[in-house]
């Protein structure tokens, strides 16, 4: 089977009781998990029950099904019976579904969308701030703000508190607090604490949900624990139901979710992950410390997965030196253990996948004067790389998603194809643009405008590029000008004369010379019969309208399910509010960030994420954990963006709140400590920092391993001894030292 070392361990001796396997960047979790699961189906060890796995991703579910499902194949075994693949949601879902009455009064019960969820927490905020204004604005610090400035400090700080809200709320759900219960802790706190204020919002926040019908993410998890806890007989059913409970991506757990897997275990509980990934703690409940505990208990029988063929030994020995230079030289000590000696080997030569090989040191730093300096460097080397290696992956990660348009207009501007991760953009917002250009025009079909953006994003966008090879320049070259003259046509006419042309078809006098008896105006007058189709369909009827445009559009599988979301939510929407028309629901499709791409994004992570050669992918750090790119360029290592020191600058921290409240979410974990009678830290403050630093060293160290050939490591300063001043991360001038080092 070709397993390597803890992969063997796994699937030739786990049978039973506690086991976790920390598996190292590339390691081959995934493979050798399904290979552990297809043994024991083949062999009937998973019996009476089945096996389930809960991963962290909906494209991982997707990836685990089809690896399983594929080495029973192999073993000729066609069944899905056998096991469950399910994320922690789709699991808590599937709980809730067989006792909604102990969640809501009803079964018709609706999963709330993240942008209806920030809308919803910004509403309950405003209804909070009507009778408690002065608390408010307690932590903003005024005498350092002009008049004209304190409107606009008043509303970020309302932003900037929607996030540290939801989180707050997140937090009490977690431990399993309701909000009454919240409350009743808080109330002795005094006005100025941030976390009495949570407990309040809280409280609103509930009821609305409630009232909408609606469930949020930690409601999930929250009531399917609660539901566990108070019905033994459904607690006994999922425990026959399940003779083994697998925990995929271990690390990122948090602490509910860890007691509702152990409560369905039944002592059968397999956890796999690597602490050294462990990136979500900032912005999400998991805690880092759990899947250490698990390794750390005695009665847990530890595989350790090690050897990795992902990168080039080059890539691999930077990796390990970094870890190293952590936990032995880090200025600041309490983050030592940030990183965990999990050092990545090699695999054998004999390895049917060994490590990429190139001729060269492929490993390269830059620090650069600014930015925009910065980022037009590192586009301009991705360029370059990309003509250099047409068949490698490339991509550019960034630490915050505000740091990527400078990026993104240097590779527009440079005419770069690239795809950006996230679920607002790229192949994900596609679909819902197309609706949304369609939409738009049939909202306002005089429109010549918006009948040329139609017309040039769905249907002569990718409609003239087949059958031109780069062997064939002068044919490309007449494509290319054909597409021009094209265009010009479109925007001399008006609309009617083009779609409804007197004579019942376009005069020839009026046919650009260059395209009559092509085939490109032959299809051009194909797609203007399906135009005329679109407009004659009945535009009262709006659900019917988005399917009949995602038949005429021809919508592969996903962007079809994307399609039929938007026509049942639209018909919901027009019932709530008939003043609704269709140039409102264009105006919503054709946001960067609308009420669908939730939706979308779930679409689309289903159907996984695939790197093309020759397209540059743009992601933040935290969305590249998982994937791989030949070539990975590794930006903005900055103090702020990856502190080191303690007096670095730090994200959590906002300039405009008074010294003692800067870091408003480090005060709420030390007051909830405080209530719930747990150990408190002495300084919050600091402890947050060192949680910060901590966690910062494993988000680079996730963005180095994810480079399988080339690594490009970059920084700026700007604003030097200033307020704002930024300059390079501490740790990219050392690995800097290393990397000229053996460059030489």
């Amino acid at each position: 089977m070709g397993l390597r070392k803890g992969q063997k361990e796994l699937v030739e001796q786990y049978r039973g009781g506690y086991c976790a396997i920390p598996a190292i960047p590339g390691g081959g979790k995934t493979h050798c998990l399904s290979l552990w699961t297809a043994e024991m189906i083949a062999n009937k060890l998973h019996k009476p029950g089945k096996i389930l796995i809960v991963t962290y991703m909906n494209s991982a579910v997707n990836n685990f099904k089809q690896r399983i499902s594929a080495e029973l194949k192999n073993r000729g075994i066609i069944s899905n019976k056998d096991y469950f693949v399910s994320t922690i949601h789709g699991l808590c879902l599937q709980i809730i579904k067989e006792k909604p009455d102990h969640v809501i009064t009803n079964e018709e019960f609706t999963i709330i969308d993240e942008v209806s969820k920030i809308n919803l927490i910004y509403s309950c905020i405003d209804e909070w701030k009507r009778h408690n204004e002065n608390k408010f604005r307690l932590y903003i610090d005024e005498s350092n703000l002009s008049a004209n400035k304190l409107s606009d400090t008043y509303k970020k700080w309302q932003e900037k508190l929607c996030n540290i809200m939801l989180s707050a709320i997140g937090d009490f759900k977690c431990r399993g607090i309701a909000p009454k219960q919240a409350m009743e802790l808080c109330q002795n706190l005094g006005e100025d604490s941030i976390l009495s204020w949570a407990s309040e919002i809280y409280e609103i926040y509930d009821r609305r949900l409630k009232i909408g019908g609606f469930l949020d993410f930690d409601d999930m998890l929250y009531n399917a624990k609660k539901i566990l806890k108070e019905d033994e007989l459904l607690l006994k059913k999922y425990q026959n139901k399940y003779s083994f409970v697998c925990e995929d991506e271990a690390q990122d757990s948090n602490l509910i979710q860890s007691e509702i897997l152990e409560m369905i275990a039944n002592g059968n509980l397999l956890r796999v992950g690597d602490s050294n990934q462990a990136i979500c703690g900032s912005f999400s409940n998991s805690d880092f410390s759990l899947f250490k505990s698990f390794c750390e208990n005695p009665k847990t029988t530890v595989y350790k997965i090690t050897q990795s063929s992902r990168n080039t030994v080059d890539i691999i020995n930077l990796a390990n030196y970094f870890v190293k230079f952590v936990r032995e030289k880090h200025p600041v000590p309490e983050c030592r253990e940030s990183l965990l000696p999990q050092f990545i080997e090699p695999v054998g030569e004999d390895d049917p996948r060994p490590n990429p090989k190139i001729d060269e040191y492929g490993i390269r730093v830059g620090i650069f004067k600014s930015w925009e300096d910065e980022a037009r460097g590192v586009v301009i080397k991705a360029q370059e790389m990309a003509r250099k290696y047409p068949d490698k992956t490339i991509a550019i990660l960034v630490p915050t998603s505000w740091r990527m348009n400078v990026v993104l207009n240097f590779l527009e501007a440079r005419h770069v194809p690239y795809e950006l991760l996230d679920n607002t953009s790229g192949e994900r917002n596609k679909t819902l643009k197309k609706l949304g250009r369609v939409i738009d025009f049939i909202a306002q079909p005089e429109n010549g405008q918006k009948f040329f953006d139609m017309m040039n994003e769905c249907f002569l966008a990718d409609s003239y590029d087949d059958g031109v090879s780069e062997d064939e320049p002068d044919q490309e070259r007449k494509t290319v000008n054909q597409k021009i003259i094209l265009n010009e046509f479109l925007k001399k006419y008006p609309v009617e004369k083009i779609l409804y042309p007197i004579g019942g078809e376009i005069e020839r006098d009026d046919i650009p010379k260059d395209l009559i008896n092509s085939s490109i105006w032959t299809d051009f007058t194909d797609k203007l019969e399906v135009v005329r189709e679109l407009l004659e369909f009945p535009g009262t009827i709006v659900e019917k309208l988005i399917l009949f445009i995602s038949e005429k559009l021809r919508f592969e599988k996903e962007e079809r399910a994307i399609a039929q979301k938007v026509a049942g939510d639209v018909r919901y929407l027009m019932s709530q509010d008939p003043h609704w028309k269709l140039a409102d629901l264009a105006l919503e499709l054709l946001k960067t960030k609308n009420m669908f791409n939730f939706f979308a994004g779930i679409v689309w992570d289903l159907k996984g994420y695939e790197p093309k050669p020759g397209v540059v992918t743009v992601a933040t750090y935290h969305k590249s954990k998982g994937l791989e790119w030949d070539v990975v360029f590794l930006t903005s290592i900055t103090n702020a963006d990856f502190p080191v020191n303690l007096d670095d600058k730090f994200i959590g921290e906002y300039w405009y709140l008074k010294e003692e409240y800067k870091n408003p979410q480090a005060i709420i974990k030390s007051d909830l400590k405080k209530v719930l009678g747990e150990k408190i830290d002495e300084d919050s403050i600091l402890q947050s920092k060192i949680e910060t630093i901590s966690e910062r060293a494993r988000l680079l160290y996730v963005g180095i391993t994810r480079a399988k050939e080339y690594l490009f490591l970059s920084s700026f300063e700007a604003n030097r001894e200033k307020r704002n001043e930024i300059l390079p991360s501490k740790y990219i001038l050392e690995l800097r030292k290393y990397i000229e080092e053996l460059s030489k």
